[in-house]
């Protein structure tokens, strides 16, 4: 099965060049890898090296397994290398949302996972010395005073239900000074959640799974997946993994390789700039935290160690991209930052990013011994390095979270995958009006 032309692998643009400003600022410790040439065996072949992918080949590689990880391109080249950097607390959507399509104890569950996910990436950063300029604090602000009211019930709830108190309430004026934006009607401040360099976080995980035995080949782009005798493979151009299990782990750039995925986890584009450095003595976000805003096309951005603003805004629902990143983010960061109209931007790319009708990620055994995890919509950098090890929980046959995980609500997307992409835009368009409703 040859793959079809797709947004996420075949977009050739501005938006998609290898000039991030995370590419520009955190060194490659480790060595290229080679490109698959000649069929070879493994216990288990990794799809895709981002966040997921090598989360799991450490935990495999750690358990004796041998591992083989096929990337389409470079590490990093993917979401995993190119997001905003926000580790966030919880899920797409609140507990309430959660409790109402779940049921109280599978929402629990959820909840309880996201939180074990956080600690598990601050836990591995220290275990396996990743310095990926982590900074806590994150502000969650509302453009609306309705959504202002939403987030403090949401916040009730969270305190008497789940006893999750980290979150430090901020009306207009204290919001207003924690962000230096006049665009908010209050929000609130998240100490346990904060941001990172993604880029860096990758290196990490992708050193220490190199480290303990497994083997990367990149520019090695997989075109099938099936089963030979009683094997499992991946199948590349030039060569072939047959392998006891398959994982899939490629996110909003896996288009063609299971349509059980594809129908459930769409790419779109995502497009972030990086300004030139602030005077350490901005006002603009003083505490150096991350923020988000509560509009369903979110804004996300968050102040670097060296005072840059790194600023995501805007979205594409199709193949087509902006030519020019920079003037198509630029208009939503002086939307809350009027005075940086001008300020030099240094970097401005884009990427894809997988997202599912319900913007909750898809793990789920496809098969016996082929199994997927998707469509983190946004939330990958607390959540993809988890799931990874839950994938990697799986092929060990230890229990976990995969139960609650199968319950998810992710039913495929409206209109089958010709269908799938004008029925969103149409989507998409309505709630970018609804972000405009006071």
């Amino acid at each position: 099965m040859h793959l079809p032309t797709s947004p996420s692998r075949h977009v050739h643009a501005e938006a998609s060049a290898r000039s991030t400003w995370y590419h520009a600022s955190a060194p490659r410790r480790f060595a290229l890898g080679e490109t698959l040439n000649n069929t070879i065996s493994a216990d288990v072949v990794v799809v895709g090296a981002g966040y997921t992918g090598m989360s799991a080949a450490l935990d495999l590689a750690q358990a004796g397994l041998k591992v083989v990880v096929l990337e389409a391109d470079e590490v990093g080249a993917g979401a995993s290398g190119r997001n905003g950097g926000l580790a966030c607390s919880g899920w797409r959507h609140d507990q309430i949302w959660l409790e109402e399509r779940m049921g109280q104890a599978d929402a629990r569950a959820l909840w309880t996972l996201a939180e074990d996910a956080k600690a598990d990436l601050f836990s591995r950063m220290q275990t396996l010395n990743i310095d990926a300029d982590w900074m806590a604090g994150q502000i969650f602000a509302a453009h609306t005073p309705r959504l202002m009211q939403a987030l403090d019930y949401d916040a009730d709830h969270m305190a008497r239900v789940y006893g999750f108190e980290a979150p430090q309430r901020l009306n207009q004026e204290e919001v207003e000074h924690a962000l230096g934006s006049k665009a908010y009607f209050g929000g609130w401040r998240d100490t346990s959640a904060g941001h990172l360099h993604p880029l860096k976080l990758l290196y990490g995980l992708s050193d220490a799974a190199l480290a303990e035995g497994a083997t990367l080949y990149e520019h090695s782009l997989v075109i099938e997946i099936g089963t030979q005798g009683l094997k499992r493979f991946a199948r590349t151009s030039e060569g072939k993994v047959l392998a006891n299990h398959v994982l899939l782990c490629g996110d909003g750039y896996m288009d063609g390789i299971d349509q059980r995925v594809e129908t459930r986890v769409l790419p779109i584009g995502s497009f972030i700039v990086a300004t030139e450095p602030l005077a350490e003595d901005s006002e603009i976000l003083p505490n150096k935290e991350s923020a988000m805003d509560t509009r369903f096309v979110v804004n996300y951005w968050r102040r670097t160690q060296d005072n840059r603003i790194i600023f995501g805004g805007g979205e594409k629902y199709t193949p087509s991209w902006p030519t020019d990143v920079g003037t198509f983010v630029r208009r939503n960061l002086i939307k809350i930052y009027p005075s940086l109209e001008r300020i030099k931007l240094t970097h401005a790319w884009g990427g894809a990013l997988g997202i599912t009708p319900t913007r909750l990620p898809f793990l789920h055994q496809l098969a016996p011994g082929l199994i997927s995890a998707s469509g983190y919509s946004g939330q990958g950098v607390v959540l993809a390095p988890f799931f990874g090890r839950i994938l990697a929980a799986c092929v060990l046959g230890q229990s976990g979270y995969q139960d609650v995980l199968s319950r998810v609500p992710v039913p495929q997307f409206p209109g089958g995958r010709l269908l799938r992409w004008p029925l969103l835009a149409a989507a998409m368009s309505w709630y970018a009006l609804r972000d405009k409703l006071p």
